[in-house]
């Protein structure tokens, strides 16, 4: 019995100390964090803080498209007899990409023509008994003339003739307008079946995208847009919105599209990086790398008399290289114009450690 009393006696004890210490915790890792990143003289680079124009960022993601695509097949059946072009070769507008053995549509045309000719003398020896010259024809009755035509078999001739030359014509496979020979399926000697090839417009690409709901307000038309593709990041190339679609899609996103000159480097189809950009003017701005978690808050250090300050912030806003900031007037912090921030030499920094400036304040 006695060693129960003691024990409880002495989980009493414990148990008032803890209460007591609790009150203090959030003022106590607070200093214990201040207090953890002081060290000796350290060197840091600063820079003026100032109001200047920010560049805010919505990143997502997208895919390029040609702006023209056209899939050509030959309007008849019919062996392949060349290919003029391979697939990524550059070809220009009404260029033949490929032919079928035109051999028998020559035929074809011979026998037409003869048969035209044959039908054109018949006509001519009919106007005679009218007294009439093929060049008299546009002043005869319609009726007259019509009944003249099909009779001498003249009209019927005339038909053949243009349908034969058509299909000499149908022979050749020409590109509609000048870009690149992609997704070739024909083959030489081989007969013609479905799509042959398709032609790709890539000077100019639209890049496809979606944007959330709520980020509507953020875009319009005619905006800057910066396009990076994932498979080669060195690669930027500006652009601007084409189009923005005025609905909002199951998922709650809202389809654009923006237009990018053709480069080097991308292709259709490709995945990009779409950024859009617009300027907000007068803003507490500094570079990202000023802004350290201590104490699982937002902090920036400031330069003073060779020491360096502890100061709370929020982050508004951040772009690529920066973050729009305000003092957290919560935690007593203050920041002005001309203050001096401190951006390298700050990720072991504690507050009003003795520090030495290289290069220009």
């Amino acid at each position: 019995m006695k060693h129960t009393q003691f024990f409880l006696a002495a989980l009493a004890m414990i148990t008032v100390a803890g209460c007591g210490s609790g009150k203090k915790t959030d003022e106590a890792e607070s200093e214990m964090a201040r207090g953890s990143y002081s060290g000796e003289k350290n060197k840091v680079t600063v820079v003026r803080l100032e109001r200047r124009t920010f560049n805010k960022q919505l990143v997502c993601n997208g895919k390029l498209e040609a702006q023209g695509k056209a899939s050509l097949q030959f309007a008849q059946q019919g062996t392949v007899e060349r290919i003029n072009y391979r697939e990524g070769q550059a070809v220009a507008a009404g260029a033949v990409v490929a032919a079928l053995d035109k051999s028998q549509a020559q035929h074809q045309l011979k026998q037409s023509q003869l048969a035209y000719d044959k039908a054109l003398l018949q006509l001519q020896d009919r106007l005679l008994d009218y007294d009439l010259t093929i060049a008299d024809t546009g002043s005869m009755p319609e009726n007259q003339r019509r009944a003249v035509f099909i009779n001498t078999g003249y009209t019927e001739a005339r038909m053949s003739l243009e349908n034969a030359r058509k299909q000499l014509k149908e022979c050749e496979l020409r590109a509609p307008f000048a870009g690149k020979v992609i997704d070739l399926k024909g083959r030489e000697h081989e007969t013609t079946n479905g799509t042959f090839c398709t032609i790709i417009d890539d000077s100019r690409y639209q890049v496809r995208f979606s944007v959330l709901e709520t980020e509507y307000p953020f875009i319009r038309v005619g905006q800057k847009v910066m396009i990076t593709p994932f498979a080669n990041t060195q690669l930027t190339i500006e652009g601007s919105i084409l189009a923005i679609n005025p609905t909002v899609d199951k998922n709650g996103q809202i389809a654009v599209t923006a237009t990018v000159k053709g480069e080097q480097g991308l292709i259709d189809g490709m995945n990009v990086k779409v950024v859009v950009e617009d300027s907000i003017a007068d803003q507490l701005t500094v570079p990202k790398s000023a802004v350290v978690i201590r104490d699982g808050q937002e902090v920036l250090f400031k330069s003073a008399n060779g020491r360096s300050v502890w100061t709370y912030v929020k982050v508004v806003m951040s772009n690529s290289a920066e973050h729009i900031v305000e003092p957290n007037t919560e935690r007593g912090a203050e920041l002005n114009i001309g203050d001096s921030i401190i951006i390298s030499g700050n990720l072991n920094l504690g507050d009003n450690v003795e520090i030495e400036v290289e290069g220009n304040d």
